[in-house]
């Protein structure tokens, strides 16, 4: 136990390399030939619990804890180049389906001899598959991204509302997915999945590699979703299984005996088990554990700022894991519907101003420095489709620029400057990120009255709290804008903050940022019928957005890891932005 200046469309993913940023491919350097071993145990210490462990809401670090628990139809490989990290592979289906009926019907064969971990071990079927996709809105702890599911499957919508009004009960819940049916979701024998979509949708085989809507044992359904009995009784079809799962202290997984690595052809389950200690949230703490080899590497942490410039002194470090993963982050959120300053955030000249005045530099040097970050001017990032590099607010060396700022500030009717209620993650980088940004600011006007909180507290209770945006209890946020994989994932970008159709209803858009030009796009991108086509839409979306400047990206860049020198194959996952723990092996 352990004790504690390029265009990106979906033709360039074959040849990525050649046309992200050096911080994009630069690193993984790569596995040099070795012998494979089996056996040991791989250790992970994390800040925390999993916040979600069903597979239906699963987010980052938990994605990695699926890698080796749960199949997916598809599933994203482990490589150090971009082109194959981001198309999707064959998993639990036979291979990948081509579309039918003008790209409205999709057909999964799922393999012969995927086995549940159950006793005795049985065949992965059409409807667990089913099961998997229809538990996504369920009414206690559904999919985080709904609209990647609901106005795309045919039948869903309907068969979604009818499930969020069931009664928040295993029982109640289990009756309803027994006596409905969403039309679109049919297995047709034993091991065919037949998928109908209301629409042509570019992204659908990337959102089915998703572990959102893996297939699911029905003996899952007689748990709450996420609930604790959910997680120590899970069972897997991946090459591990749930032996222990104490809550806030650590999980332990074992081999699955059920598992037939002649039926998987992405996971090896060289180690044999796989252990993660919460409730160490401090970094440096977790790097000297990894430098003294009592553990393996980091869970849901990165290496501290104070310890990546030592350790960048030798940067051809081998247990050194330096990679982009596509993210802005942080970006600066703009509250456009705050009443404060007379509603000076609906200004669009106002908010032009806060784009000129930040320093970006001087958030990459929290950040790590240049090395490792660079600043960031646009949504999208070079590994997502749809990228073209552009800059609207440049100023000399990134380092913001006052009198510009000052100068739309008065122009807007401003001439003494604003006060801004900036609202934030206490804690970590985020709160050097805020420090570093204020002196700056100021200096264009812009007086930033600090407002740090506990995550948890910071979303709930301010940015997505309708009344507290409306009312003008914060005027930015901060937070990361990701996508949830590499590739064809420009939705997962620009919807969730920028989508206006429904922005009243939308739990994501927070300050019910509506441009109808920007709507139009979107929609363009999310039926169209081809992904070059998808990709041009999402690049003058990218632009439009940052036109009417609602946000202020900040810096992108890699995230650096460290690994235990007894660690071998590390090649990162771009899914969940870890080594692959179905992979690497330990060199004793």
């Amino acid at each position: 136990m352990i004790s504690t200046s390029s265009r990106r469309s979906v033709a360039p993913l074959r040849t990525a390399c050649a046309l992200v940023t050096a911080l994009a491919c630069a690193t993984l350097p790569g596995t040099a030939a070795m012998a494979q071993q089996s056996g040991g145990t791989l250790e992970l210490v994390g800040a925390g619990d999993v916040a979600s462990f069903d597979p239906a809401s699963a987010r980052s670090a938990a994605l990695f804890l699926h890698r080796g628990l749960t199949r997916t139809l598809l599933a994203f490989p482990t490589s150090d180049d971009p082109a194959i990290a981001g198309t999707p592979v064959a998993d639990l289906a036979e291979s990948v389906p081509v579309a039918e009926e003008g790209g409205k019907v999709y057909r999964f064969k799922i393999r012969e001899g995927a086995m549940w971990g159950t006793d005795p071990a049985r065949q992965i079927t059409a409807a667990d598959a089913v099961r998997g996709f229809e538990r996504l809105c369920n009414p206690v702890r559904g999919t985080y991204a709904p609209s990647y599911y609901i106005g795309i499957i045919e039948g869903f919508e309907a068969f979604c509302d009818g499930f969020r009004q069931v009664e928040p009960t295993a029982e109640a819940m289990k009756a309803y997915m027994d006596e409905n049916d969403a039309s679109g979701l049919v297995a047709e024998d034993e091991l065919t999945l037949r998928i109908t979509l209301e629409t042509p949708t570019p992204d659908f085989l990337s959102i089915v590699a998703l572990p959102s809507s893996a297939p699911m044992a029905e003996e899952m359904l007689d748990y709450l979703p996420d609930s604790p009995d959910f997680r120590r009784n899970y069972v897997s079809s991946g090459p591990y299984q749930v032996a222990d799962y104490v809550l806030n202290e650590y999980v332990h997984l074992e081999r699955n005996p059920a598992w037939d690595p002649a039926s998987d052809p992405l996971r090896k389950g060289y180690v044999d088990a796989i252990e993660v200690a919460f409730g160490t949230p401090d970094a440096g703490k977790t790097q000297r554990m990894i430098e003294s080899a009592d553990i393996d590497g980091y869970f849901d942490l990165s290496i501290a700022t104070a310890d990546l410039t030592r350790i960048m002194a030798n940067p051809d470090d081998p247990q050194l894991k330096q990679f982009t993963d596509g993210a802005v982050n942080p970006a600066l959120i703009i509250n456009i519907k705050s009443p404060n300053n007379d509603g000076a955030l609906a200004n669009p000249l106002v908010r032009k101003a806060i784009n000129y005045a930040a320093n970006k530099a001087a958030v990459v040097q929290v950040g790590g420095g240049p090395n490792v970050k660079i600043p960031a001017h646009q949504i999208l990032s070079p590994l997502v489709d749809g990228f073209e590099e552009f800059n609207l607010y440049p100023t000399p060396d990134n380092a913001g620029d006052p009198e510009k700022a000052r100068a739309l500030l008065a122009e807007a009717g401003y001439p003494q400057g604003i006060d801004l209620k900036f609202s934030y993650s206490a804690g970590g980088r985020y709160e050097l990120y805020a420090a570093a940004l204020q002196a700056d600011m100021a200096k264009a006007g812009i007086n930033l009255i600090m407002q740090p909180a506990p995550s948890r507290t910071v979303y709930s209770q301010m940015y997505q709290n309708p009344r507290a945006v409306e009312n003008g209890a914060w005027d930015l946020g901060m937070r990361s804008i990701s996508p949830d994989w590499i590739g064809n994932s420009a939705r997962t970008m620009i919807v969730p903050l920028f989508d206006g159709s429904a922005c009243e209803t939308s739990a994501t858009n927070w300050t019910c940022y509506n441009n109808p030009e920007v709507n139009a796009l979107i929609q363009t991108a999310l039926t169209a019928e081809s992904g070059d086509v998808a990709a041009e839409a999402w690049r003058k979306a990218d632009r439009l957005i940052m036109e009417d400047a609602p946000i202020v990206p900040l810096i992108s860049g890699k995230i650096s890891l460290y690994v235990s020198e007894r660690l071998r194959n590390t090649t990162i996952n771009l899914l969940f932005n870890n080594v692959d723990p179905t992979l690497v092996w330990i060199e004793e």
